[in-house]
């Protein structure tokens, strides 16, 4: 065999077993990074009230722009009035809308909390609302 047909040879091999060794061997971000997901859950019926506390939990949700851009923190705006989503309502315990802090290692759902609280304030009260919320996506980003 010539040197040219073994250069050529080489690199062919070599242009499909490193893109596949790098896939394998550098994790994936969005698995193996903890993250937390801020969860707004609503109905197909929505209310002035029900709307000012997603605007409010989403506020608070925006003060961690870091984490946001980073994968860190994500917020998710969810209807569980479709079918795809009705699993929700069983699987943190819904009874109507709801604001779920979620943390999850490796792919996995470790810790949430469904921030009952949330019931408490009132239409004056947005900054200990957003007060509130911030300080939990505090702590489950911490753990």
């Amino acid at each position: 065999m010539y040197p040219q047909q073994k250069n050529i040879r080489l690199k062919v091999v070599l242009s499909f077993v490193l893109p596949i060794l790098f896939l394998v061997l550098l994790p994936s971000q969005s698995h193996a990074d903890p993250h937390v997901l801020v969860r707004y859950f609503h109905g197909d019926v929505r209310c002035t009230t029900c709307m000012q506390f997603e605007d409010w939990s989403k506020t608070a949700t925006e003060k961690f722009p870091a984490e946001l851009s980073d994968g860190r923190l994500e917020w998710q705006l969810i209807n569980f009035d479709q079918p795809e989503n009705k699993h929700y309502i069983k699987d943190y315990g819904l009874a109507d809308k709801s604001l779920v802090l979620v943390r999850e290692e490796d792919g996995k759902t470790v810790r949430w909390k469904n921030v009952e609280e949330f019931w408490e304030f009132d239409e004056n009260q947005k900054q200990e609302f957003v007060s509130l919320v911030q300080g939990l996506i505090a702590d489950f980003l911490k753990n």
